[in-house]
């Protein structure tokens, strides 16, 4: 009986223009979705081909999130169950998750029935052909992630809880969280080499960065103390040669005087 009442379930919403991600017929169901519009962690809307994560975790376990390879930090208690490039644009053009049913495999499902399932946005953007940043939709180079609040996640069949995220009662995402570093990975450290004022901006030079991560600034009236952590236009990519400067333009906002590089 479940087995039929499935293959309805996803005819009617294939019909429906759902995304039904094919398993097994036996296996468990579990589907999600975002309102949107979702956001990368410096506020630029999220572009279309951006990857959600279903993600688990082990009863008594928070997700302690991805490393740059998307993989999860703590393997022992979490799992990156799927990742897809879902982000789809709305008719009036916000950016979300579309309602996706996903099967879980059986096999997994049984040995993952002590833990809860819920979904994240994650930020896999590289730099372009002409220079400017592009989701590729794919795990490899994970920048951050974040949990999607008020997520609409539900599990269907067999003993699979997911997880609904306290928050935004809109059910929006943003990437909050960078992304780990793995283990044994050489990251350089970055140097501010010059400011300067141009108009109503600031423009920093910036050198010892890696291709491997996104960089932004963090602005403050005085060191240590910075009331904006995203304050740069947008997030900027590191460069392959160590020794070469990039540049991030931020706007330029009084009292903001003392300015970090970070990681977007």
């Amino acid at each position: 009986m479940l087995k039929n009442i499935k293959n309805i379930l996803m005819a009617v919403l294939a019909l429906l223009g759902v995304a039904v991600v094919h398993a097994a017929q036996n296996d468990a169901l579990i589907a999600f979705s975002t309102k949107g519009p979702d956001r990368y962690a410096d506020g630029t809307p999220v572009q279309v081909g951006e990857a959600y994560a279903l993600v688990w975790s082990r009863n008594g376990f928070e997700f302690a999130g991805v490393d740059m390879n998307g993989q999860a930090v703590d393997p022992a208690n979490n799992a990156v169950v799927v990742a897809l490039p879902l982000a789809k644009a709305k008719r009036n053009g916000d950016v979300h998750c579309p309602l996706t049913l996903f099967q879980i495999d059986e096999a997994f499902a049984a040995a993952h029935a002590d833990g809860t399932f819920a979904l994240v946005l994650l930020d896999t953007r590289v730099a372009g052909a002409n220079g400017a940043l592009v989701a590729t939709g794919k795990l490899g180079q994970v920048n951050g992630w974040g949990f999607v609040e008020k997520s609409h996640v539900k599990a269907m069949g067999g003993s699979l809880v997911a997880a609904t995220n306290a928050g935004d009662a809109e059910g929006r995402a943003q990437t909050t969280a960078t992304s780990a570093v793995p283990e044994g990975e050489d990251i350089p450290q970055p140097k501010i080499t010059g400011i300067k004022l141009q108009g109503d901006y600031v423009v920093l030079t910036v050198t010892g960065t890696s291709p491997r991560l996104l960089y932004n600034i963090a602005a403050g009236a005085k060191p240590g103390h910075h009331a904006t952590r995203h304050a740069a236009a947008c997030a900027v990519p590191g460069h392959a040669n160590r020794g070469h400067e990039i540049t991030i333009v931020a706007p330029k906002v009084a009292g903001q005087n003392f300015f970090q590089v970070v990681r977007n």
